[in-house]
């Protein structure tokens, strides 16, 4: 928008400046060509009325940007050599322009006989005034173009300020608040959409809230049916209920293992090498088909780990990676890359791949790849989630990647602690 009000105004000075250089060079300066002219010819007979010598055409033509040359009874004389002869200009007109040498010719009889040629030479002055209107229009269109551009620059800041607004929260920072320093429609525009922002915080932090509440209040009765189970004879309907309630009950763990990770509580780091984690992450599945493989030999990866946590992550992602494997699929691929500022671990599938749709939307709670839920995947949406919550509390990200054809790569990345490198 910035953009096309600029060259709008852009074009508009430069229609401007050309109607108004139109007007000077099609109206005025004609109009003061024939002034000029005629004035040239009541001059060119008053200084001949004058009978000038050669000394004094001299010095008029000198003041006057004109030449003159005299033939009479007094002799012949010129003030220029490339003057043409008295008669090729009587002969040719009384008043004519010559295009090559950019002059115009007057021959006016002299009081005493003789007879005097009067050279002005077309434009003089006349051009150099030509030449600073433009220049002076072209500073002027500068000057509001460039008074335009600030002037928009200032005008449309709260828009500049609103559309970032609009990007951080649709990357889920709850708290911003865009700046309101006018009360015209940008303002009242800010003011909505500062309004509408805290509406979806308190609905965000209800929602996690009443998950919360629900978990801690499904805590007794589920303990409750665990004691209640555990007293009844053994079963295919025990084991069944048994099988449930153990997937209640680590639902609402996961869940409230959420809340103790926002704001990165919840949390204990230590200076711990990434490395053995990773080995010891592969060898816990390596019975499981179609195999976890650690791509390159690791060197030392000294960070600052929650280390449970940190193993949390990586198994849900390979327990994801595995549970969405195809019967011809490749086996799980971890590779690890470091910097001076990060270690990016990447752990690359090849199952049916990641559904269009916006990427970020699997990390958010209850929302999983296989949208039927059934018994064969499995789970509740929520080891994403909690994969997001740890790094975000090691002042890591996690991200997905997709692939064109099948498999996906989500990358996990961990800064580097400061004197690691």
């Amino acid at each position: 928008m910035f953009v096309r009000l600029v060259a709008i105004i852009l074009s508009m000075a430069a229609v401007v400046m050309l109607m108004v250089s139109g007007f000077f060079f099609g109206v005025v300066f004609p109009s003061i060509h024939v002034s000029v002219n005629e004035l040239f010819q009541e001059y060119a007979r008053a200084v001949a009325a004058s009978s000038p010598d050669l000394e004094d055409a001299q010095r008029i033509g000198a003041a006057l940007d004109m030449h003159m040359r005299y033939q009479g009874p007094n002799g012949s004389w010129s003030t220029a050599d490339d003057l043409p002869t008295i008669e090729a200009v009587r002969a040719s007109q009384h008043l004519t322009h010559d295009p090559h040498l950019l002059r115009v010719y007057y021959v006016v009889r002299a009081p005493h006989g003789g007879d005097y040629l009067f050279a002005r030479r077309l434009g003089g002055r006349f051009h150099l005034v030509r030449h600073d209107l433009i220049v002076l229009l072209l500073l002027l269109m500068t000057g509001v173009f460039l008074t335009a551009y600030f002037v928009l620059r200032r005008t449309l800041r709260p828009l500049r300020w609103l559309s970032e607004g609009v990007a951080r929260l649709g990357e889920g920072e709850l708290d911003v608040v865009v700046p309101n320093p006018t009360r015209d429609e940008f303002g009242t525009l800010t003011h909505a959409f500062n309004r509408m922002a805290r509406r979806v915080k308190d609905m965000v932090q209800a929602r996690d809230q009443l998950l919360l509440d629900v978990s801690h209040e499904l805590r007794s009765p589920l303990t409750r049916m665990k004691v209640a189970l555990a007293l009844l004879p053994d079963s295919s309907n025990k084991a069944s209920m048994a099988a449930d309630v153990s997937e209640m009950e680590r639902m609402v763990s996961e869940l409230l293992e959420l809340e103790r990770l926002r704001d990165g509580r919840g949390l204990h780091t230590e200076r711990r090498d990434l490395a053995p984690i990773l080995r010891e992450m592969v060898a816990v599945f390596a019975d499981r088909s179609p195999a976890v493989r650690l791509i390159g030999e690791l060197a030392e990866l000294p960070l600052d780990l929650d280390v449970e946590k940190v193993r949390t992550v990586f198994r849900n992602l390979i327990e994801n990676a595995l549970k969405y494997s195809l019967p011809d699929s490749r086996a799980v691929e971890i590779t690890v890359v470091g910097d001076e500022q990060s270690v990016v671990v990447r752990v690359t599938d090849d199952g049916p791949g990641i559904p269009d749709g916006d990427p970020a939307n699997l990390f958010e709670p209850f929302v999983r790849h296989d949208r039927s839920r059934s018994k064969k995947t499995g789970g509740y949406g929520l080891g994403l989630s909690i994969c997001k919550r740890i790094m975000e509390a090691h002042r890591g990200s996690i991200a997905v990647e997709r692939h064109a054809g099948r498999g996906a790569t989500f990358i996990v990345t961990f800064p580097r602690p400061a004197g690691t490198v």
